[in-house]
């Protein structure tokens, strides 16, 4: 089997170093170094002759607002012509669901974006559903993890606890994105997924949790009226709802490894 990933990024690494060796080949883009340079702005070289004998592809390039999915932009010729093609996995958000009052959201719920980013991922997916052939989407939540997390910026007394009452989020530990993919990849059944774990919860439960465990003062709270935020991290806290796995773990006996926030965390705090 061979995959390539347009996108060699956090979760596209995970999944390579987690494949056998002896069963896969793997390969993908960076945006200015290495064999496959693809930065969204101008083809990659040689794309035919680098995708004519790959079964799995994997897109986790953002869209841009101007031109939507940039591997199609470029590439939908291409992916269009390739002989071995047994998979297509598109890594998009539960941005695209956008707010639904709290209340749980799952595969068959109205998407309702209220962001740019949102709305261009939504876009991006209908993209790629249009060309018409078996494609299966992944709706992420909040992805963290070893190297991604907020450990070092509570060690560095450099975080902002935002209070929002009722407010919370769902989360995916990267691990269980790659198991996620792996049953998917090895027995293929097209269609939409959301990846989260089984508790959302506000960051500020987080952030107490971590300080309590590094036996750390915890920081003072700040409401979200007054919070200093950038414009994309403000609108995370536009969208409030719950985001259901249980189509995942109907359809491939799934399971998280990390159930929750804990478990996450202990994982690499210990």
């Amino acid at each position: 089997m061979k995959l390539f990933c347009f996108g060699m990024g956090y979760t596209a690494k995970k999944l390579c170093k987690s494949l056998s060796t002896e069963k896969w080949h793997f390969s993908g883009t960076n945006r200015k170094s290495g064999d496959f340079i693809f930065n969204g702005n101008e083809p990659m070289h040689n794309a035919q002759s680098v995708l004519k004998d790959v079964t799995h592809l994997l897109i986790s390039i953002a869209p841009s607002k101007e031109n939507g999915d940039l591997v199609l932009l470029h590439h939908q010729k291409d992916i269009l012509n390739m002989p071995s093609l047994k998979w297509v996995g598109y890594l998009s958000t539960t941005s695209v669901y956008g707010d639904h009052s709290g209340n749980w959201v799952d595969e068959t719920s109205e998407t309702k974006p209220l962001g740019a980013r949102g709305l261009e991922r939504k876009k991006a997916e209908q993209q790629w559903e249009n060309l018409g052939f078996p494609l299966h989407i992944f709706r992420l939540s909040g992805i963290y993890g070893p190297e991604r997390n907020q450990v070092n910026a509570i060690k560095e007394q450099t975080i902002q606890k935002i209070i929002k009452e009722g407010h919370s989020f769902s989360r995916i530990h990267v691990e269980d994105i790659v198991s996620a993919l792996m049953l998917s990849m090895n027995d293929p059944i097209p269609g939409i997924y959301n990846l989260a774990d089984d508790q959302p919860s506000s960051t500020a439960d987080i952030i107490d949790y971590v300080c309590e465990q590094l036996n750390t003062e915890k920081p003072k709270g700040v409401p979200f009226e007054e919070a200093d935020l950038s414009e994309m991290r403000r609108s995370f806290y536009q969208d409030h709802k719950k985001v259901s796995n249980k189509k995942l773990k109907q359809i491939y006996n799934w399971k998280p490894k990390y159930s929750d926030y804990k478990a996450g965390y202990d994982s690499f705090l210990k």
